[in-house]
């Protein structure tokens, strides 16, 4: 809640900066009003402010409070970000009454120094003219994967009571907002489906903390607070008020970008969001279980800063995406074969968003998977001797093995691999105890095969030309398999695998659709 006699007394530093005055300019700087923020954009600098505030999870309102979320601010931040962040200034008042940064007297106020980033540089500004890529997104869960990687696990930390607890302050933030508004809370619905999920998970949740998944994180990690800077795609205003708050499962940390996606309609890059992070941060499958839980806390998360912040239709949108995040519908899984060339990574990364899951389905590709078991990078390359009868037979069991993992998470699987053995496609159909499975065989000519591995570009497949032509078409392929043709163009190729599997879905029940 805003603090009306600090507020007052606030702003005159607020005018001080935004005229330039502050910084000794003579142009005025170009004022941002966040939740918890004044920011100030310079030439070159940007001066971010801290308001005053009360708030149910941080009080802003004394200046020693300002002074120490500052400090935090600029530590959490170097870690992510450290050729953004310059200092922790104080803000003065002089003998002669001017307000400016630094100088001789006792300080009013504190500010933290960043260098300025480009405009248009926020990621959420480029998803909303469109301009965010998956080259983009996969940079931003690099970055995050490592930040995470380098963290040192969190055993006091991470309980479930923990998350309750955060469910708890968002409660009292959306009932004091509303109780502003003359209004009485719209969440309940949502509250009590997040309270059973954390019920629900708690041995999983559990288990993660002990495993040692707990770690002290970025805690704010949506679109706008990544950005690119210096050619690098950059996460930056990591939480600072609380390291409470931002002490969670890494998986908690990553699923607000994720819900940040949903949120703005953008599935697809969810989906390659999750399903990279996944695949560079070592999570087990079993871990895709929490994601849910974890997006619709999050969505919480911004339904209770909108109620507060009046913004009652933002808030009704995170109500919603938050429920359906919740409300799930039963996994399943889709295997895509067919010879090296036919396009069956390009057909199953398409169908991986529209499958049931909180992002979408779990993409596993033995292609990815035999560089993992091999300590590599996806697109590092392996020696001949992997891809030899034996190297394959134990990928596509580690396959089976994760995809049978995701789908007891309650997460969808898309199944990439050749599936030219026999036993490669038994293992994969028994993947799934009594649930849906549709088995896709692309099949198209040597020449469309040839022409595709040749345009291959930092792909995660080491196949040759040499070693895709010496490949054979099984003989039966058994009923639970469907040919398609895949010499089409590609996206016709996509559109009749989606009609494939939403046909082989109505055969098991009626008004069932993953368009």
């Amino acid at each position: 809640m805003p603090d009306a006699s600090g507020e007052r007394d606030q702003a005159a530093i607020v005018e001080a900066f935004e005229s330039g005055a502050a910084i000794g300019s003579a142009h005025p700087l170009t004022r941002i009003d966040t939740h918890m923020s004044y920011v100030f954009l310079g030439p070159k600098r940007a001066y971010k402010l801290k308001r005053v505030r009360r708030h149910p999870f941080a009080d802003m309102s004394s200046l020693e409070a300002r002074r120490c979320a500052c400090e935090s601010e600029l530590a959490v931040n170097r870690a992510l970000a450290p050729t953004l962040y310059e200092a922790v200034l104080p803000v003065i008042r002089g003998p002669d009454g001017a307000i400016e940064v630094e100088g001789p007297g006792e300080p009013i106020d504190w500010v933290v120094v960043m260098r300025r980033f480009a405009d248009g540089a926020l990621l959420s500004e480029r998803a909303a003219t469109g301009l965010l890529t998956p080259g983009a997104v996969v940079q931003a869960v690099d970055a995050v994967a490592d930040f995470h990687r380098a963290l040192k696990p969190h055993f006091d930390a991470g309980y479930s009571v923990d998350y309750r607890r955060i469910a708890d302050g968002l409660r009292r933030t959306e009932a004091e907002g509303a109780a502003a508004l003359g209004l009485a809370p719209a969440s309940e619905a949502l509250f009590s489906a997040i309270e059973r999920e954390i019920g629900r998970l708690s041995p999983l949740i559990e288990a993660r903390r002990r495993d040692g998944w707990v770690r002290r994180g970025h805690g704010d990690l949506h679109l706008g607070n990544i950005c690119v800077h210096e050619g690098r795609v950059t996460p930056f205003d990591a939480l600072e008020f609380d390291p409470a708050l931002a002490t969670a499962d890494v998986v908690y940390d990553i699923a607000f970008l994720l819900m940040d996606l949903r949120a703005r309609g953008l599935d697809g890059l969810a989906n390659v969001a999750m399903n990279h992070y996944w695949d560079v941060s070592a999570q087990p499958e079993e871990a895709l279980a929490l994601l849910p839980l974890f997006t619709a806390l999050r969505a919480a998360v911004r339904m209770a800063v909108s109620v507060e912040a009046a913004d009652l239709v933002q808030a009704e949108r995170y109500r919603t995406l938050g429920l359906a995040l919740l409300d799930q519908k039963a996994p399943q899984l889709v295997a895509v074969g067919g010879l090296s060339g036919t396009g069956k990574s390009t057909v199953a990364k398409a169908l991986a968003p529209d499958l049931p899951g909180a992002c979408g389905g779990r993409l596993l590709r033995t292609d990815v998977i035999r560089k993992q078991l091999a300590g590599l990078r996806p697109t590092d390359r392996l020696a001949a001797a992997a891809h030899e009868p034996a190297g394959r037979a134990a990928v596509s069991r580690v396959l089976a093995q994760r995809a049978w993992r995701a789908l007891e998470a309650g997460c969808s699987v898309v199944a990439d691999a050749t599936f030219r053995e026999a036993a490669a496609r038994a293992a994969i159909e028994a993947a799934v105890r009594a649930g849906p499975f549709t088995g896709l065989w692309l099949r198209t000519g040597p020449e469309v095969r040839i022409a595709r591995i040749a345009r291959r570009h930092e792909d995660a497949s080491d196949v040759t030309l040499e070693g895709a032509l010496a490949q054979t078409e099984p003989g039966d392929l058994g009923p639970r398999w469907r040919v398609l043709d895949a010499g089409v163009p590609v996206g016709a190729a996509v559109q009749a695998a989606l009609e494939a599997v939403t046909e082989s879905l109505q055969a098991r029940g009626p008004q069932v659709s993953i368009t």
